[in-house]
């Protein structure tokens, strides 16, 4: 897989411990961070304590600091000059710090807790006849605990070296998703499972404490089913690992993962289908595969299999959330087995992704013409073209095939035969058009491409319009833009339009991504160097259009085109209206717009179907979490890109250039003109002569 840059905040680590060590008492890290309420919290509590409560601004600057600091716009924040390159499968890893507390927690405190739990409760509680055999049970207890963590140890080397195999293949094996695989691997119990374990030894305390003899076998044979069970899901689970692998699940059978369609226009549904065919299911398990579409695709896929699927096929299927312009690659999908009670979940293998590519929608453009002006002429989007009654004529008799448009009827009624009008002047004729889709955004905006993602497909779907609309005048188009290629290499893409390559024109349009590396300016140039559209050495192009949604101004004037048009997407249009409220955030979880009792319901209805784990607390806070980073980080945005919007559309209205503002009403796609191209000596088809 493709290694991408991820964005990344402006702020450094540096500069974040500087401001915890230094002015942590005050919130100061969390100031820097853009976290302003938390940080004036931190200050309130500073200044009401005396200074004492600067401890706690000392803790949460250490937490933070230590546990994947973000900015106010939900951006990782790293060390300087250390951009994060990562493929789709990196990004699903857990980091390497979190990777190793999942493998403390569930090798170390686990199998260690129990006899924690029993040497505090020999210290503190009454329990003399306990502490007479306590040796005893301890002993008792290791005989069962150290077999189970001896096979569980045993089935995380395994199932960790399996997974490495196919993370190897895809090119996709480092650190960082090897210590994932491990953590995973070792991440055997669910919530369910550490309430069960909590339970039980709660109900040994009590037991100890009251001296409640039959209480206390209960809970330590409840805790000995636990176990049991628990190493019976990692031994299991350590010996059908060899049976997964990316091309085959053990003899005969298949786990196959696909998109129906795969092909799709933007809004259009799409569904994922899993076929699973003679999977090797044990009794008493389950088969729990898992997975997340990346990006705005917004899906999660979550199927639980029964123990049948060993001897018939089974087909799952799940409906895409949304289907927004673009080629997606779903990361593979994370199988495991879950015992019948859900209190253990054992890691197997990560196989079977996904491709889908959504197609932009080409609609008709309309076109509104800019003002007329004494010292500007039409281009090439509302020149006209010529009709019968728009020219001086001369006349002559009908000859079958003219146009029957050009009859002079009362010319003709006075000589008796059909007259027709013959132009003064010769037709208009086709012009070259190099039609660019300005991708670029300066680097200092490349970490908000997940906002602006919209405003491109805006941008692709104008492009394709307006080529349709132009092909459709007569005009002979050429497509130009800087797309990622099938290989994920960045190239300069040149496209000569007709009716007969629709398919590559949209395809062009779903690899269009926004990149930092070619500005238009320079994709132009590279298109006047390569004398592309048929054009012979010197030629250039009779008109240019570019659109675009710039967050700069032009450097310099275009070339390899004798007139330049632009068609502007303000940020102000392509980030639409403002996000919702924190409390809509809240309310609104699956973007379905609530209001009255509903306010009341959501705090005693549960958010998904009845099991789901996604109702449990911790996924409910991490899904609030990112839907409100997601909501802070669109709000802080707007306010400088629209200021970057208007110093952009200034910067282009000083310019020789026509300017069309593009605009957004229901759908449909409308050019407003602003001011058409400022009149100038006529160049010369040579580059540089005029």
């Amino acid at each position: 897989m493709q290694k991408r840059l991820r964005p990344t905040s402006p702020k450094t680590k540096g500069k974040l411990a500087a401001m915890w060590l230094l002015l942590g008492w005050a919130g100061g890290h969390r100031f820097y961070l853009g976290h302003g309420t938390q940080g004036a919290l931190l200050l309130l509590i500073t200044l009401a304590t005396c200074g004492v409560g600067g401890l706690i601004g000392l803790v949460d600057g250490a937490i933070l600091y230590f546990n994947r600091p973000k900015d106010a716009h939900g951006l990782p924040v790293v060390g300087a000059g250390q951009p994060i390159y990562a493929d789709d499968v990196e990004m699903h890893a857990l980091p390497t710090s979190d990777a190793f507390l999942h493998l403390a927690l569930h090798l170390g405190v686990i199998f260690a807790l129990p006899f924690i739990v029993g040497a505090a409760a020999g210290i503190f509680l009454e329990t003399n006849e306990v502490r007479d055999t306590g040796f005893m049970l301890a002993s008792l207890a290791a005989l069962v605990l150290l077999p189970v963590l001896a096979v569980h140890v045993v089935g995380i080397i395994i199932k960790t070296r399996e997974e490495a195999k196919l993370l190897r293949a895809a090119g996709s094996l480092n650190f960082r998703t090897w210590m994932d695989a491990a953590a995973r691997s070792a991440s055997m119990l669910t919530s369910r499972g550490f309430i069960v374990l909590g339970t039980g030894l709660a109900f040994t305390v009590l037991a100890l404490a009251y001296q409640w003899a039959s209480l206390g076998v209960l809970a330590v044979l409840s805790l000995t089913a636990f176990y049991l069970a628990t190493g019976a899901s990692s031994l299991v689970s350590a010996f059908l690992v060899r049976r997964f692998s990316s091309d085959s699940l053990g003899k005969g059978g298949s786990l196959h993962r696909r998109v129906s369609p795969g092909v799709v226009r933007s809004g259009d549904s799409a569904t994922e289908v899993i076929d699973i065919k003679k999977v090797p299911v044990p009794p008493g398990f389950f088969l729990l595969l898992e997975g997340e579409w990346p990006g705005r695709v917004d899906t999660r896929v979550r199927h639980v299999v029964p123990p049948r699927a060993r001897n018939e096929e089974v087909t799952l299927s799940t409906p895409l959330k949304k289907t927004p312009r673009g080629s997606w690659d779903a990361p593979p999908l994370r199988v495991s087995f879950t015992d019948l009670l859900g209190l253990t979940k054992s890691s197997v293998a990560s196989l079977a992704t996904a491709k889908l590519k959504v197609l932009p929608r080409v609609a008709a453009a309309e076109v509104v013409e800019p003002p007329p002006s004494q010292v500007e002429q039409p281009d090439v989007v509302t020149r006209p073209h010529r009709f019968p009654n728009e020219d001086l004529f001369r006349f002559r008799e009908y000859v079958p095939g003219d146009d029957t448009r050009r009859i002079h009827w009362k010319l003709s009624m006075k000589t008796g035969r059909l007259q027709v009008k013959k132009p003064d002047s010769k037709e208009a004729t086709s012009k070259r058009v190099l039609l660019a889709l300005d991708t670029h955004v300066p680097q200092a905006w490349l970490s908000h491409t997940a906002v602006l993602d919209d405003a491109l497909d805006n941008l692709v779907e104008s492009w394709l319009s307006l080529a349709r609309r132009l092909l459709e005048d007569g005009q002979k188009v050429t497509l130009i833009l800087h797309a990622r290629n099938e290989a994920g290499d960045f190239n300069t893409e040149v496209i000569p339009c007709s009716g007969g390559n629709h398919a590559t024109q949209l395809d062009a349009g779903a690899r269009a991504e926004w990149q930092g590396r070619a500005p238009i300016e320079a994709v132009l140039d590279e298109a006047a160097a390569k004398n592309i559209g048929g054009l012979s050495q010197g030629e250039v192009f009779d008109s240019a259009i570019v659109v675009s949604m710039r967050l700069d101004a032009p450097t310099r004037k275009m070339t390899g085109a004798k007139e330049t048009t632009w068609v502007y997407l303000h940020p102000k249009d392509a980030l639409g209206p403002p996000p919702p409220s924190a409390f809509e955030v809240w309310m609104n979880f699956d973007d379905v717009k609530r209001s009255g009792m509903a306010a009341i319901g959501r705090f005693f209805l549960l958010p998904y179907p009845a099991g789901s784990d996604d109702n449990g607390f911790k996924a409910r806070v991490k899904h609030l979490e990112k839907r409100l980073e997601d909501r802070t980080h669109r709000v802080e945005l707007r306010r400088d890109v629209e200021r970057a919007g208007d110093a952009a559309v200034t910067a282009l209205m000083r310019s020789e250039d026509a300017v069309y503002r593009m605009e957004l009403d229901n759908g449909r796609l409308r050019l407003r003109g602003l001011k058409g191209v400022t009149a100038r000596p006529q160049l010369q088809g040579k580059r540089g002569a005029a």
